[in-house]
């Protein structure tokens, strides 16, 4: 599937990475993922080309953000690309549609309390997130799950430091509203 002059990419990225054993890993990484990253990008975009554009930006991301990721458990590291690659694609075919998002979310006076979640069995926790739009599904992962600040989270999604504080309000308080709601239907 690659096209002519995709390997020179390669170098570019790892000049992100300093220490020459992480450069072999993330050699190794893209060797390993290129194809399934590829596969992912090209069912959103629907193109050959900008699935590639897609499985490049992704491993720029991967690569700027290296230190953080290489050490990751296989089962860890597969949802931490694929989640990688879907939100690259999903900002390309944006790009390309010239679509801009309108998120209706206002910022408002109520905070959710997150250690409110705590409450929750683990379980529906886990359910409500899967029920999740993408976006707030992306935004929870990299800040809660992978420990990424706001900044990181940010450059990673390709939005705003607020877009990623006003997308994990949102998504707090769906997941509330959800967990509410289950925890209702139980009684």
């Amino acid at each position: 599937w690659r096209q002519e002059g995709s390997d020179c990419m390669l170098p570019i990225y790892m000049a992100l990475i300093d220490d020459e054993e992480d450069k072999s890993d993330f050699e190794n990484i893209v060797n390993k993922y290129e194809r399934k990253l590829y596969r992912e990008a090209f069912k959103i975009l629907n193109s050959h080309e900008l699935a590639e554009e897609a499985v490049w930006e992704a491993f720029y991301r991967i690569a700027e953000n290296f230190k953080k990721v290489h050490n990751l458990p296989v089962y860890k590291m597969d949802a931490y690309l694929i989640i990688t690659i879907r939100r690259a694609s999903y900002r390309i075919y944006n790009r390309e549609k010239k679509y801009f998002e309108n998120d209706s979310f206002e910022d408002s006076e109520y905070v959710p309390d997150i250690a409110k979640l705590n409450e929750y069995d683990i379980s529906d926790l886990t359910n409500a997130i899967g029920q999740l739009e993408d976006k707030y599904k992306a935004v929870i992962t990299y800040f809660y799950y992978y420990g990424h600040n706001a900044n990181e989270t940010a450059d990673l999604m390709g939005i705003s430091r607020n877009t990623v504080y006003k997308y994990l309000r949102k998504a707090e308080a769906i997941l509330l509203e959800k967990l509410r709601g289950a925890n209702y239907e139980r009684k």
